[in-house]
């Protein structure tokens, strides 16, 4: 082993502290020996030179383990180490060794073996042992173990506290920023348009954020949807360039700006080659949905506050634009995918529809008709929006059963024998078992099967009476009964209003339910319009109707 150092050389100041604390609980000399080097950093006045190169496979050990342990016990020596544990996860380096006398020494021969063992000269070994106490070995071991089980349980303490100060600053820091995030969440909706979601961004970044401007844009798609529109700058505070330059100040910020975060500080803006005197600092970054980059959220020269002293941006401010620029470019992704669902969704609907219509083109016209007939019946039941939206879709759909009906029983210009009636019957089933598979679909599945039951019974294909007849079903079935009487027939031409209205208040409570009959009549000049009129595609979206024709 290399010759001992004089001054104390602990590798830092916790080691320091845990190597005096040992010292003063034992009251005897501690040196440290470093691992690495082989070498002893601290030899106190009156140790005991004895030999440990050959122990140092057993100190590290010790070491690894992290408990202390008795490397040589050689009565009436007994040689400890206790190694030196940093605050940290790195191993340990460094370990405490002592010398203990566990026994009372009769003479030289009576140290002989010891000396032997530790490698320390006779005479050397007799002179330290007439100045030093008598420790029973059960006494070291249980003390060396008391004084790291302290040590460690303050460590921990320490670590907990280091933790929880930690914890408390990065909560203080986040609280604006998880407040923020929190109000834009708050205002989400998928009706809300990338416009209108920047806006509320950027005002609300401005309460926040301590920068003398704040920039956003976004792409928008062209309306043939082949390529993109310019970009249309979103800002609040003092931008300190003219607003036809940033696109130019976007582009002259590097080819990384297009795809990543990017942070510039005065390091970067007092070169003599940037562009803009008047920007001192800047974070970019960019508005991505999935891979595609849509936009920037930038903020320019960071205004000092009292509650943040930095005179420049840093991870707080970076970490909320990202979080932000994250959030608005997961809702448009979601509403764009809604859109292009929603889009989907209704051309499978119209098809559907026309679908019917090309099966019997003299009843062309039907569904739609009966699907607005029904709206202002259950508007004037005041049924709600879910409501108006679903029997709107319903009416669309009631017939799409038909498809699965003979074409020659559905053309027949005369009227229908009662097989051909009970054939035609079938196609409220067969309209269930066509859309059952359509999880979107699944609320007018009880309109599609029960369009055609009567109030007193009479109907099909349940029978079911009253009540047992859902709601918006009984709806239908007058506005598809009104549209199949007033409209032409190969075989008859359709009924008077005269007539009609005679049969629904003769059948009001008996074949219709008697509400029903009765907001029909109240929106009776309504539906005269909506049979007459020409009529452009409307939303499957009720409440974005202008109006109902």
């Amino acid at each position: 082993m290399a010759p001992p150092s004089v001054v104390p050389a602990l590798s830092d100041t916790t080691l320091r502290e845990r190597f005096e604390q040992l010292r003063k609980s034992f009251g005897v000399p501690f040196a440290v020996v470093d691992l690495g080097t082989g070498e002893l950093n601290h030899v106190p006045a009156a140790w005991l030179p004895i030999d440990l190169d050959v122990a140092l496979p057993v100190l590290e050990e010790i070491a690894r383990r992290g408990r202390p342990a008795v490397v040589e016990d050689c009565a009436p020596l007994l040689v400890l180490a206790v190694p030196l544990l940093p605050d940290d996860d790195l191993p340990c380096s460094e370990v405490a060794v002592a010398t203990f006398l566990t026994q009372a020494v009769a003479d030289a021969e009576h140290l002989a073996a010891a000396a032997k063992a530790v490698r320390v000269e006779l005479e050397t070994l007799q002179h330290w042992a007439l100045t030093q106490p008598i420790w029973p070995p059960h006494a070291v071991t249980q003390l060396s173990d008391s004084v790291c089980r302290r040590v460690s349980a303050e460590a921990e303490n320490k670590k907990l506290r280091t933790q929880l100060t930690s914890v408390s600053q990065h909560l203080l820091q986040t609280f604006e920023e998880l407040n923020l995030l929190h109000r834009i969440n708050e205002r989400l909706s998928l009706s809300m348009d990338d416009h209108q979601l920047l806006e509320l961004a950027v005002e609300w970044l401005s309460e926040v954020l301590p920068a003398e401007c704040l920039l956003a844009c976004m792409f928008e798609a062209s309306p043939t949807g082949i390529h993109q529109l310019p970009r249309q700058w979103i800002y609040t505070g003092e931008c300190p360039l003219p607003i036809d330059e940033l696109d130019q100040f976007l582009d002259r910020l590097g080819p990384d700006a297009k795809q990543s975060m990017v942070v510039l500080d005065q390091d970067e803006t007092s070169s003599p080659t940037w562009y803009y005197s008047t920007v001192r600092e800047v974070i970019s970054v960019p508005i991505r949905t999935g891979n595609s980059v849509i936009g920037w959220l930038v903020a320019i020269n960071h205004s000092p506050s009292a509650r943040r002293q930095s005179n420049q941006f840093g991870t707080l401010e970076t970490s909320l634009l990202s979080s932000v620029a994250s959030m608005v470019g997961m809702h448009s992704g979601n509403v764009r995918l809604y859109n292009d669902q929603s889009t989907f969704f209704e051309s499978v609907v119209r098809a559907f529809s026309s679908a019917i219509d090309a099966k019997d083109p003299y009843t062309c016209g039907h569904s739609e008709r009966v699907a607005r007939i029904s709206v202002l019946i259950a508007r004037q039941l005041k049924c709600s929006k879910e409501q108006l939206n679903s029997i709107y879709l319903a009416g669309l759909l009631h017939d799409i059963g038909k498809i699965g009906v003979d074409d020659h029983i559905l053309r027949k210009p005369g009227e229908l024998t009662l097989e051909e009636f009970e054939h035609i019957k079938q196609h409220p089933t067969l309209g269930y078992n066509i859309l059952k598979g359509v999880r979107q679909l699944q609320h007018v599945l009880p309109v599609v099967l029960h369009h055609h039951e009567a109030w007193d019974g009479s109907g099909y294909p349940g029978g079911l009476v009253g009540e047992e007849i859902p709601w918006l079903a009984r709806i239908v079935a007058v506005a598809d009964s009104f549209d199949a009487m007033s409209s032409d027939r190969p075989y008859r031409a359709g009924m008077p209003a005269e007539k009609l209205n005679k049969i629904f208040h003769s059948a009001r409570g008996q074949q219709w339910d008697a509400r029903v009959i009765d907001a029909f009549f109240a929106v009776r000049d309504e539906i005269e319009s909506v049979i007459h009129l020409d009529r452009k595609q409307l939303s499957l979206d009720v409440t974005e109707w202008n109006v109902i024709y």
